[in-house]
């Protein structure tokens, strides 16, 4: 009996070892599902920031950019350095391409083309003859094309309108207040009758611009007086001939003419003309006063248009040509002190006053 009960109770505790057993199996694999589970829940997770990081990837593209300059001087420079630093500032990754055609439509024809056969993603031009090579050169591509330092895009033949911009081209103008500037001639001699321009004949740009002075200065009673040019020697006998029959000169944004302009601020000096321009960058090279825009700011501007092509994929169409957001005054203190003027003076209200050595 004592036997059989031992057999018994030995037969239970195996009994009850093999359940524990089968308990302790059981959780171990419960354990390595929950294991499992997490393990597939991390893998996915990883996959998924591995989709964002590469969706980023592909936002942080770089670009290439040709730009094409009509000639190196002061205002064209300005524009292309705003561009460039805004471009940067606005954290676009840009291998930029920079041509200067030298004044030469020859050369501005070349560069366009070889832009196109480089296939860059788009070309900034400055000024009116390297865009109109560059809309020739980019038909039939899909090339955009942004400019700025051009007076009237639609005169040009850029565009069809300031609002029509359907041709992948688009930018920034350079027109000054005209008229403003006129009537800084009046507030700085009251009696003035004549005021002279110096043109380049071959410039649209600067046509256009003599064309809107005439009619606006007819308005305000002035009388204004033409001598066009063809090279840059020209300068002198055509600032000698204004000085005959004019009290001043306007400077308009002639790109000939503004690359000697520190000639023609010292021979318009030497001459009592009083200076007045509209391109405030002339004021560093001698004339007098200027109210007009910053070329560097409608750099920048086209920078920002260009961002919005190549980077938030905006269509060219929807994006009109702009005019420059604000306008500046800014004072020669040499040049003013020479023609007898003072920094008190109504006309130079609100100015920059510029101290040149």
């Amino acid at each position: 009996m004592k036997f059989n009960r031992r057999k018994k109770i030995t037969a239970l505790l195996l009994s009850m070892l093999l359940l524990l057993t089968a308990c302790a199996s059981g959780g171990a694999s419960a354990n390595n599902t929950e294991t499992n589970k997490e393990a597939e829940v991390e893998t996915v997770n990883t996959e998924k920031n591995n989709e964002i990081e590469t969706n980023e990837t592909k936002i942080d593209e770089k670009f290439t950019i040709g730009i094409s300059q009509l000639v190196q001087h002061p205002a064209l420079d300005a524009s292309r350095q705003g561009f460039i630093d805004e471009l940067n500032n606005l954290g676009v990754d840009v291998d930029i391409l920079d041509q200067n055609a030298q004044g030469d439509i020859a050369n501005a024809q070349m560069i366009a083309e070889k832009f196109v056969k480089d296939d860059v993603d788009l070309i900034f031009t400055i000024a009116t003859l390297t865009s109109q090579a560059a809309k020739k050169a980019i038909e039939g591509r899909d090339i955009p094309l942004v400019f700025t330092a051009v007076t009237d895009p639609v005169f040009s033949q850029l565009v069809t309108s300031m609002d029509v911009t359907d041709n992948n081209i688009t930018g920034v103008v350079d027109a000054a207040p005209i008229k403003e500037n006129l009537e800084l001639f009046r507030e700085l001699k009251e009696d003035i009758e004549t005021v002279g321009i110096i043109y380049n004949i071959g410039e649209s740009n600067s046509e256009i611009q003599v064309e809107q002075t005439k009619e606006i200065a007819e308005e305000l009673g002035l009388t204004i007086e033409t001598v066009g040019i063809t090279i840059v020697s020209d300068i002198p006998q055509a600032v000698d001939t204004i000085s005959k029959n004019a009290e001043g000169l306007y400077l308009i944004t002639d790109n000939m003419v503004a690359s000697a302009m520190s000639l023609v601020a010292k021979l318009a000096e030497e001459n009592n003309l009083i200076t007045v321009s509209a391109d405030g960058n002339h004021v560093d090279e001698g004339i007098m006063v200027s109210k007009g825009i910053s070329y560097y700011v409608i750099g920048q501007q086209s920078a920002r248009i260009a961002k919005e092509i190549l980077v938030d994929k905006v269509d060219v169409a929807d994006i009109p040509v702009q005019t420059s957001p604000e306008f500046e005054k800014r004072v020669n203190v040499k040049v003013m002190e020479s023609l007898g003027f003072t920094k008190e003076h109504k006309a130079f209200e609100g100015a920059e006053f510029v101290e040149m050595p």
